[in-house]
């Protein structure tokens, strides 16, 4: 393979960069990276564009990193191109966020390109991601259980990155900077099979290419190609579907559930997934269970449902529609009142009227309202306590076997979360006598010793 040609064919075949463009190379030092250099130098006044470099010290060998950092610099010194360089301690920041070293340190070095991008206004990034990185990976997200898109692999050109060595196989790489002298470093890290890539890389793909497939890199890469066309389609129908279905705002996405019952369930997947995405800017850590809770969510959670979501994103049910938000819903208002029996008050807060007042148990007639308490006025203290619910409340609800929280009694009787906040609490010296509109607290239940009976109405106003 002429390794030359290959690299202006594919970036020309990728449109990968144009004249006048500022291009950042991410340079560790490695032969792929310096090969990746190497070339851009060389061809930078036929391409007619300009070069940076940008190295990123992740602090993984202490001095050895150190080392590989002031070798790219000396390299972007005698080759008279730009560099930039920062060093993060990425082990930490892996222990942090609860990431694998390898993604802890894509995070973080992708983060440090756009930085240097923004720095100097570039158009184009580029990273050394060769032929056998791109089977690699998309070997690895089948072992992770991926959708699709994983099986897609390393994309050519995604957004302002581009890989313009990765239609060169790692071996055609290594032959052609030996030939040409180059000098690199090595990182002793991926000699190592501690790595999940690299276990792959030395361990399995070799057995996999010995005993059962020996042209088993270009299946993964015929594998891509088919994944690519498929869902060049499915991306059309999900921007048919979103055009009637899907409705954006800057802070949250409405979504038609009418019009989302009708859509294919792969269409539907792709419509949450989309959703999310333009809310959060990417969909990492939002998983396919994620995906799967929420479509449920949509259809067959009653109206007033919320649910939480990864990226600190929140969904409410209402009636015809789901709403997906970045900010918090609202939750009901705070109100604290003091009901003196016999009394009538307002609760402005929730729109309710409540009227106590005390009555002979032999006046008493029973009745189905469930907006109407009767309570055993002796065991109550004549001044009442109305107010909203409160984290960690709990009582005993009639008939039932013993205490419970007040969460969990809404969920058993699947009050929806929004509507929760809308049941007034009535209290009296410290213990709930009543849920609203919904449970007595069976201490407090009129029994054949009671004498006064206390009668609470709960009217709208």
């Amino acid at each position: 393979m002429n390794i030359e040609k290959q690299f202006l064919k594919t970036i020309k075949k990728y449109n990968m960069v144009k004249e006048g463009d500022k291009v950042i190379v991410g340079v560790s030092g490695g032969p792929d990276s310096v090969c990746l250099l190497h070339l851009f130098n060389k061809f930078c006044g036929q391409l007619g564009i300009l070069l940076y470099v940008a190295h990123l010290d992740h602090m993984f060998r202490g001095k050895e990193s150190e080392e590989d950092a002031r070798f790219v610099e000396t390299l972007c010194h005698n080759w008279n191109i730009p560099f930039f360089s920062d060093k993060v301690d990425v082990p930490a920041y892996a222990k942090n966020f609860g990431l694998s070293p390898e993604d802890a340190a894509r995070r973080v070095r992708y983060d440090f390109f756009l930085q240097v991008k923004k720095q100097i206004n570039a158009h184009k990034i580029a990273t050394g991601h060769n032929q056998n990185d791109h089977e690699e990976t998309i070997l690895m997200n089948i072992l992770r259980g991926t959708g699709l898109d994983g099986l897609v692999g390393i994309d050519p050109v995604r957004e302002s990155f581009i890989r313009p060595l990765i239609e060169i196989p790692r071996a055609e790489i290594e032959k052609y900077i030996e030939q040409e002298g180059i000098p690199f470093r090595i990182d002793a890290t991926n000699l190592t099979t501690d790595y999940f890539r690299n276990s792959l890389r030395l361990e399995l793909i070799p057995i996999i290419r010995k005993k059962y497939c020996p042209h088993f890199g270009q299946s993964l890469r015929r594998l891509s190609e088919i994944t690519k066309r498929d869902l060049a389609f499915l991306k059309q129908e999900t921007e048919r579907a979103k055009a009637n279905t899907v409705r954006y705002h800057s802070e949250k996405v409405i979504i038609d559930i009418g019009e989302f019952l009708k859509q294919h369930e792969a269409i539907k997947y792709r419509l949450v997934r989309a959703a999310v995405e333009k809310l959060s800017g990417d969909v990492k850590d939002f998983e396919i269970r994620h995906a799967e809770l929420l479509v449920d969510f949509i259809e067959k959670a009653p109206t007033g449902s919320r649910i939480d979501l990864p990226k600190n994103l929140q969904g409410i049910k209402e009636y015809d529609i789901t709403i997906l938000s970045k900010a918090s819903f609202d939750e009901g208002p705070e109100y604290h009142y003091v009901l003196k029996v016999p009394g009538e008050i307002s609760i402005k807060e929730i729109g309710i009227n409540v009227k106590a007042y005390i009555k002979p148990k032999e006046e008493i007639k029973i009745t189905a309202d469930a907006n109407i308490a009767r309570l055993d006025f002796d065991k109550v203290d004549s001044s009442l306590i109305i107010r909203n619910r409160f984290p960690g409340d709990r009582f005993k609800p009639l008939g039932g076997k013993g205490f419970k929280k007040l969460k969990d009694f809404f969920i058993d009787e699947k009050v929806p979360r929004l509507k929760r906040d809308q049941v007034p609490i009535v209290e009296s010296k410290g213990n709930i006598v009543w849920v609203g509109g919904m449970r007595i607290d069976d201490r407090y239940k009129v029994t054949g010793e009671t004498k006064r009976v206390l009668v609470m109405e709960m009217r709208k106003i």
